[in-house]
């Protein structure tokens, strides 16, 4: 029986679904989230910041 996804497991394919160059986002830091890449928030728990930084830029154009 496969294991379920954890919330950040989640959230990295999510980005990965959004954003065309997603691995290069994860990977660059960004102001927005201290100076640190969105996978330094991820592996942090902070996916809070991660998902409304990723929305911003979906949904608003915030980049």
């Amino acid at each position: 029986m496969p294991r379920e996804k954890d919330a950040a497991e989640v959230l990295r394919d999510e980005i990965k679904q959004l954003l065309p160059e997603a691995s290069q986002w994860i990977a660059t830091p960004h102001e927005l989230l201290g100076g640190q890449t969105p996978e330094q928030r991820i592996a942090a728990g902070d996916l809070k910041s991660v998902r409304d930084l990723l929305y911003s830029i979906v949904y608003i154009g915030v980049s």
